[in-house]
């Protein structure tokens, strides 16, 4: 008998409107556990080099994993891949909440999605019923009016509903999916992929059960985590103020994106800070399934902005990229700004790069007034802002063209305008500064899925601690700063286990290195659940195998190592702040990336999977 899964697979074409349960194999589980890796899976197998991500043809898979279920700290993760229509590469997000949980205790272990509806529908499941139903009373409704909407019609009692929002329903390129009132798959735009098909939501009833293969040795790693978190170092600031705990942290070390990214230091900080939240918007908490942490922290205000505490606070990349980024030091203006892109259902990261390109593209004189109805945008005013977020989700005069992403934006205001787009393949880049984190500049260029902060582990990493490094087979030494061949083989086996973790939809902050949990707490929660004795040598093949799987996708789709760049703003020295003087060295990069390519086993011409690669992780199908 299995144990952590349920060998079941929903597939869901909404052309014809077939829904059928598809048997899948005990080896399909072992090979590639959830998560990220069936995502990549059904994408690779089933679209072609040429499938546009808004085509019918696309698939959007919803998958959590072999070890989701538990109420276990940590746990509760759900992943989502799809072609993006963003980047034009493979798309991927995760997000915490109950989605995955759910999907689980209905009886399934992914949700397989392709096809357009010929009207606007969203899919229901449960464990007794699965079926498509008219979402036409849903159009122009707000995230939250919707979660409040099919909860009503369908009782909120062990219900989740991951949804797209407005801004999906437009087919915002950079489009969030929203998973009930707090979480946020918010990356490579796979809001529009559900705009696309006429998808408005998913609502999953968990009400069933789910085998384990110990079910009471599970219950002893949220006593382990309770022990551990009085003396953690992140996950304690985490279980104190959410990741906006890191905000004055990161701050202080000239690692806070600030005007365009050209500065990494904004002197007023403080006010973004962990404390002034607490003292100014701070109205509570909320957490994912089973986790005793509760990082996630709601926020309200009447004034100078209102909002309400109904979609969760600004973490610290939204902090960053619709803060500091833009110049607004006021956490109030911040957190309406984060409201506002929730309710639309727009990725915070990519929202506040694109306005930051636009405000500097008005500073320089090379995006004029007239393009935006005669209204330039200023940085520091958080009325422009909100006034552009609005014009994006609703593809309103210049947002109609924002909607559609860097490259398009650029094709219509000129080349003038590309030096202040800061972007990897067409994704906003992350609050973290690529010139001061070499690991972070590999991964922006590298990353399959467009420059991302969570696909490695951060600089800290190489000297912090010998055993958690050389657990994951990292050695050689470096500073922060460092950019030899023990940073690279750093990023490429940290990258490993951050995949594996996205596979197995486990939380980073908690089952990261270094965090609550060990690397035998992960091989112990494998046999818990499943009953497998998995090594770790196993489980970074797992990890490794997804990587490559998403690579091979953009091989496919064209993509080589003419697009693994980074934005020409990174070469240039930072001119104050902590920081001042850094910045990405061209030479050293380039030979980074050349380390990175040998160490990853891809062909350094091309920077995509060998086939000697695919070949020993098993993708020999894919050949």
């Amino acid at each position: 008998m299995a144990n952590g899964y349920h060998g079941v697979i929903l597939r869901i074409d909404l052309t014809t409107r077939e829904i059928r349960k598809e048997a899948v194999a005990n080896a399909f589980y072992r090979t590639y556990m959830g998560g990220g890796a069936v995502g990549a899976y059904y994408l690779l197998k089933e679209t072609t080099g040429t499938t546009d991500p808004m085509d019918p043809a696309n698939i959007i898979t919803i998958a959590p994993s072999v070890t989701t279920g538990p109420a276990v700290t940590g746990v509760s993760r759900c992943s989502v891949v799809s072609l993006s229509p963003l980047t034009g590469a493979v798309g991927e997000g995760q997000a915490g909440g109950s989605i995955g949980p759910m999907i689980k205790r209905a009886g399934i272990d992914a949700i397989v999605i392709t096809g357009r509806s010929a009207k606007p529908c969203y899919l229901y499941v449960s464990s007794e019923n699965i079926e498509l139903r008219d979402a036409s009373m849903l159009q122009g409704q707000s995230v939250s009016e919707t979660f409040d909407r099919l909860s009503d019609e369908l009782g909120n009692t062990k219900l989740s509903i991951i949804q797209c929002g407005p801004a999906g329903e437009k087919q915002v390129r950079f489009a969030s999916l929203m998973v009930d009132r707090n979480n946020v798959v918010g990356r490579t735009g796979l809001g529009a992929v559900f705009g696309s098909k006429n998808l408005r939501a998913v609502a999953v009833r968990g009400d069933g059960n789910i085998d384990f293969a110990n079910p009471e040795q599970l219950k002893s790693f949220n006593k382990l985590a309770k022990e551990r978190l009085e003396t953690a170092g992140f996950p304690g600031i985490l279980k104190k103020s959410g990741t906006p705990g890191v905000f004055a942290i990161q701050a202080k070390n000239g690692n806070t994106a600030t005007h365009n990214f050209s500065r990494s230091y904004h002197q007023d900080y403080i006010q973004l800070d962990a404390e002034t939240i607490e003292k100014t918007i701070s109205s509570g908490k909320a957490t994912c399934f089973g986790c005793i942490v509760a990082c996630r922290k709601r926020v309200s205000a009447t004034t100078p902005y209102q909002f309400n505490d109904k979609l969760g606070g600004p973490e610290f990349e939204t902090l960053s990229l619709l803060g500091s980024n833009l110049d607004i030091m006021n956490a109030a203006a911040v957190g309406k700004a984060n409201e506002m892109c929730n309710e639309f259902g727009l990725d915070t990261i990519t929202t506040g790069a694109m306005a930051s390109y636009v405000m500097e593209s008005m500073e320089k004189g090379v995006l004029l007034a007239e393009q935006n109805g005669g209204k330039t945008l200023h940085f520091g005013s958080p009325e422009d802002l909100f006034d552009l977020i609005r014009k994006i989700a609703t593809r309103t005069g210049i947002g109609d063209i924002l909607a559609d992403g860097f490259k398009h934006a650029i094709n219509t205001f000129g080349k003038a305008t590309e030096h202040y787009a800061i972007h990897a393949k067409g994704q906003g880049l992350p609050a973290h500064m690529a010139q001061v984190k070499p690991s972070q500049a590999l991964m922006y260029a590298t990353c399959p899925i467009g420059g991302d902060h969570m696909s490695a582990e951060h600089d800290w990493f190489l000297n912090e601690n010998d055993d958690l490094c050389r657990g994951l087979g990292i050695f050689g030494s470096g500073d922060a700063a460092s950019t030899n061949l023990a940073k690279a083989r750093m990023t490429a086996y940290s990258q490993h286990y951050y995949s594996l973790l996205d596979t197995l939809t486990l939380c980073m902050f908690m089952w990261g290195p270094g965090s609550l949990f060990s690397y035998r707490d992960l091989e112990d929660l494998l046999l818990y659940t499943t009953g497998w004795q998995c090594t770790l040598w196993e489980l970074m093949k797992v990890g490794e195998r997804k990587t490559n799987m998403m690579k091979q996708i953009n091989a496919k789709r064209g993509f080589s190592r003419t697009d693994d760049v980074l934005p020409e703003r990174l070469y240039q020295p930072l001119p104050d702040g902590p920081a001042k003087g850094k910045c990405v060295d061209r030479e050293r990069f380039a030979e980074m990336l050349g380390h990175y390519y040998n160490l990853m086993g891809w062909d350094p011409e091309t920077g995509n999977p060998s086939a000697g690669k695919l070949v020993e992780l098993g993708l020999d199908w894919v050949l």
